[in-house]
């Protein structure tokens, strides 16, 4: 039996991981948190949250019975020492910020099995970068998960330059083995994704800020015209990402320069506190369409 620890596990992104890895019935996953408030969150969340295992009896994806044996192999502790122990592979979930994930690497490092492999979530910092904090830089890998993470099937693999092969062998085999889709990507701040994405966001801020057209225009425009399933401030909103972006965002612009800056409708809007829906983002005063007071489409 392989045992898959979460850092950050009480997240938002965190509990999807973890979803994703109890697809492999020979795995049992434990869910690391520093807060009680956030772990208790992570735990609900994969049993009950919109893309939990309740919901995926209800919906027939999964039978009671493998529902019940999921439930079963995943745990949660605020431990790290016994969170960690006997781990194989380790998933970092953390915020994204730099000396956060650097602190959280280092410390899960410190109790973890010599052998065992480290793969950070992160969206926008280099590996190499990340590295920098632990003893044998070797064993980090990157894996840049998208939302909801068991279900969304890419994942973005990056190695530093002191990544081992052995390591991200065993990463890319791991995620295969639980049919997702593991896609090679240089170590470079946001690899492609997070460069790509971000730019067409903060475009959409932009615009916004200009008075091109407001929130609700641009999420119908996007679905009706290019296809999209959500809008760009649904999606910040229904997923709680806007920090994450925002973060991201942060990162990408000291490292890759103005073409990355934040909008002063962003710094407005995540400064006053409104990062999402409340309910998947504790302590969130509400998102986008909350702060602006304007009413959401409807639902086609």
């Amino acid at each position: 039996m392989k045992k898959v620890a979460i850092l950050g596990g009480g997240g938002l992104m965190g509990h999807g991981l973890a979803l994703a890895c109890l697809r492999s019935p020979d795995t049992n996953v434990v869910l690391v948190s520093r807060r009680q408030e956030s772990l208790d969150h992570g735990m609900e969340l994969l049993r009950s949250g919109p893309f939990g295992i309740e919901r995926g009896v209800a919906r027939g994806k999964v039978t009671r019975d493998q529902g019940d044996q999921m439930l079963a192999r995943a745990t949660g502790t605020l431990d790290y020492a016994d969170g960690l122990a006997g781990a194989d592979l380790v998933f970092e979930s953390v915020p994204e910020v730099l000396s956060l994930k650097r602190d959280v690497l280092a410390a899960a490092e410190a109790v973890l099995p010599v052998g065992a492999i480290i793969a950070s979530g992160t969206s926008a910092m280099m590996i190499s970068e990340l590295a920098g904090a632990l003893g044998d830089p070797g064993r980090l890998v990157g894996t840049h998960w998208f939302y909801p993470a068991n279900v969304m099937p890419l994942v973005e693999v990056s190695s530093g330059e002191l990544t081992r092969p052995d390591a991200l062998e065993r990463v890319v085999a791991f995620l295969g083995a639980i049919g997702k889709t593991a896609v090679p990507v240089r170590d470079s701040p946001g690899f492609f994704m997070t460069r790509f994405i971000n730019v067409y966001i903060a475009e959409a801020i932009g615009l916004v800020e200009l008075g091109v057209a407001g929130l609700a225009e641009i999420d119908q425009m996007v679905k009706a015209g290019l296809g999209w399933p959500m809008g760009v401030f649904e999606l910040l909103d229904d997923t709680a990402s806007f920090d994450s972006w925002y973060h991201a965002q942060e990162y990408l612009q000291q490292t890759c320069g103005e073409r990355y800056r934040i909008p002063p409708l962003a710094r407005k809007v995540f400064t006053a506190g409104y990062l999402g829906n409340p309910s998947l983002k504790p302590g969130s005063r509400g998102g986008w369409y909350d702060f602006l007071g304007v009413e959401r489409p409807k639902r086609a």
